[in-house]
This record gives C-alpha cells, structure tokens and sequence, in this order.
C-alpha cells in the first residue's frame, strides 16, 4: 500500500510542476505582449500597468531577457525583439520554400 501511495505522489508533484510552468509560461508571454506594446517602460511601468508585485514582474522581465524575446536599453527601458532576430537562419536553409510549397 505505501509504494502504492508514493507513486500517486510523484504523479501529484510531476502535475504541479507542469502546472506551475505553464502557468509560467502563460504569464511571460502576457507580459511579452505588454512590452511589445507598450516599448520603453521600465520595471516599475509595467508593475503599474499591470499591478503585478515588483518581484514577480522583475522576474519574468529577467527571464525574457535572457532567452533573447526581450532586449534592454541603457536607461533601463525594455522593448521587444523583433520576430527576425529570433528565427535562425541557418536553420531555416533546410527548409522547403514557399514557392516550393506551393507546385
């Protein structure tokens, strides 16, 4: 009976866990779109604009920072990177063409 129960418990924390990060997710990508557009408003901007605690909105700024979604200015200002400077090229040599796709 107890290998039983440990089992459902490693199932409960493996589901919170996938909870958690979506919910994660879910909530940088809500911010991505903040940013994206409104440009130029630091940390406390945002708090104010989408009254988040300042932990958590520095958090999720620092995150999207240092995946490369988010750049930041010298003053402190975040903007959103452009959708261009985050595909990989190189990779995409390997791919079929769009006038390829369509014959």
């Amino acid at each position: 009976m107890a290998k039983k129960s440990s089992k459902i418990e490693k199932i409960k924390l493996r589901l919170s866990s996938i909870i958690r990060r979506k919910k994660s997710f879910e909530e940088q990508w809500f911010l991505y779109g903040i940013i994206d557009k409104n440009p130029d408003l630091n940390i406390e901007e945002l708090n104010e604009k989408i009254y988040w605690p300042l932990a958590k909105v520095n958090y999720h700024v620092k995150k999207l920072v240092k995946e490369g979604i988010v750049k930041v200015k010298e003053n402190q200002k975040y903007y959103s990177t452009p959708f261009g400077e985050l595909i990989n090229w190189d990779e995409m040599k390997h791919t079929k063409r769009f006038k390829d796709l369509r014959n």
